[in-house]
């Protein structure tokens, strides 16, 4: 498994072989605002398959896209200006986002359903990513489907044992014990909690009645 330590000294030679990968319909494994994620291009039916492969996940199930920001989010989704102003005042952040999708992505990313999740995450590496690729990317927590999300490089290393189902990097960003985002579905006309995360139930009222 090629998993390389992310530092002051070597961060640009990180960052350049995770683009590399990326860009070339690669998986990797990279800290996330919330917790450690596997990521790959979700323009690309193939790396989405290889997504599921490694997690051994049901094709059934949606995978969630990090966006860089909240045009391109509107370019792959319907997204009111009042929504919108909704996004601002969440993104970056840890809050996934649920929206009628407009069909410009792989059917297998969104499992066949008319929806799509979407987020910019808090987190430096992962928006200069999406900045420089040309592409949002598919991401969901670095386990096997039904385990904990792995907090180190230990755990991805003892979850991802099949050697015909191997990250192409592991960007090792240290210890991670973050919680899963807070999911909000945007498809009504006003969003409603589908899942508690990092916003509180007293944050997501206040934004929510300061759209409406």
């Amino acid at each position: 498994m090629n998993i390389a330590r992310l530092s002051e000294d070597n961060y640009f030679g990180v960052f350049a072989e995770a683009e590399k990968i990326l860009n070339s319909g690669g998986v990797i494994i990279a800290p996330t605002d919330t917790v450690y994620g596997i990521l790959g291009r979700a323009d690309d039916a193939k790396t989405i398959k290889k997504i599921f492969a490694l997690k051994k996940r049901k094709d059934t199930e949606a995978l969630p896209v990090f966006v860089k920001d909240i045009a391109q989010a509107r370019h792959y989704a319907y997204n009111s200006d009042a929504k919108a102003k909704f996004l601002e005042r969440v993104w970056p952040g840890k809050v996934t986002v649920v929206f009628h999708h407009k069909e410009k992505l792989p059917e297998v990313l969104t499992a066949g359903k008319d929806t799509i999740g979407l987020r910019i995450p808090n987190e430096n590496f992962l928006l200069k990513l999406l900045e420089q690729v040309e592409f949002p990317i598919a991401q969901t927590s670095a386990n096997i489907a039904g385990k904990s999300p792995a907090q180190n490089k230990d755990e991805i290393k003892s979850y991802f044992t099949d050697p015909k189902n191997q990250p192409d990097l592991v960007v090792d960003g240290g210890e991670i014990s973050g919680q899963s985002s807070t999911v909000i579905n945007f498809t009504g006309a006003e969003p409603t909690i589908l899942r508690t995360g990092m916003m509180s139930r007293e944050d997501f009222d206040r934004m929510s009645n300061w759209m409406v």
